[in-house]
């Protein structure tokens, strides 16, 4: 309880259990359920370059690893931390998602970002330079086919006349959670997304300047309504520090924090499953 007696909001706690090279991602997932973890999520790098160093290696196309995900789960939410859905032609996009959304239950939130490697954008015929307004047009592209197809849409990136197209499950559409660490990035979660997805960030004084400068860019914007705040974080040693991590998340409004483990996962989570479920029920 808070001094005043109202009753403290429980922190959302979701886990990363890529990369899904191989079917080990459906025991992270169902264990992740059982441990209690309120959603699970998956990470997205279409290719990468070979003439220079790069943090990452290639990922598995994160929709498809989703939809194996969600025939093996009932509970867990099932997102993308981020998918750069811009690479993609939005009438396909917002089929597979809304297929996903209905055979999933409703429990698919779509992490986007606008990307950084310049080889994502190149190896797939899309202009680098254009990847933030594309994203944008994207993200409002996908609305609108998840809600009014039957009328024609035209936009600076694309075209497309009144089409019959499946529907999702989500009425409205699954949810958009928009990742970023610029200006622009901001500007773009605030005026067209459902949530944020924050990179990690140790200073917190940091994340509660950001969720405030949110705030104020959705109220310019004249939008309402919730807006969730999700934080990629490393995991709390102990119960201790599980349990501090989410009172100070709370004091930040943060509203969730998605965990992504060094080594294997489950067997990472397994190991500690008292600070995961000492994070989960705080």
């Amino acid at each position: 309880m808070t001094p005043d007696g109202q009753q403290e909001r429980r922190l959302i706690v979701g886990v990363k259990i890529g990369p899904a090279l191989d079917a080990s991602v459906r025991r992270a997932a169902e264990e992740a359920e059982r441990v209690g973890f309120h959603s699970v999520w998956l990470s997205e790098r279409v290719v990468t370059p070979l003439d220079k160093p790069h943090p990452y290696d290639p990922m598995p196309d994160p929709w498809i690893a989703l939809s194996y995900v969600a025939a093996v789960t009932e509970r867990v939410l099932l997102g993308t931390s981020v998918s750069m859905i811009a690479l993609r032609p939005p009438v396909l996009m917002a089929r597979e998602l809304a297929t996903l959304d209905r055979l999933s239950g409703g429990r698919l939130i779509a992490g986007v970002g606008a990307g950084w490697v310049a080889e994502e954008f190149s190896s797939t015929g899309v202009r680098f330079e254009d990847r933030g307004g594309r994203l944008s047009e994207s993200m409002r592209v996908l609305r609108h086919l998840w809600t009014t197809p039957e009328k024609a849409w035209h936009g600076k990136f694309f075209d497309i006349p009144p089409v019959g197209i499946v529907k999702p499950l989500t009425p409205g559409g699954p949810r958009i959670y928009a990742g970023g660490f610029t200006e622009p990035g901001y500007r773009r979660a605030a005026k067209y997304a459902d949530g944020f997805i924050s990179v990690n960030v140790a200073d917190l004084s940091q994340l509660a300047a950001l969720r405030t400068h949110l705030d104020e860019l959705r109220a310019r914007y004249g939008r309402t309504g919730a807006f969730a705040f999700l934080v990629q974080s490393n995991p709390p040693e102990t119960v201790e520090v599980a349990q501090e991590m989410a009172r100070a998340y709370r004091a930040a409004r943060i509203d969730g924090t998605i965990l992504t483990y060094p080594d294997a996962v489950p067997d990472a989570f397994l190991r500690a499953r008292d600070i995961v479920r000492a994070l989960v029920e705080s």
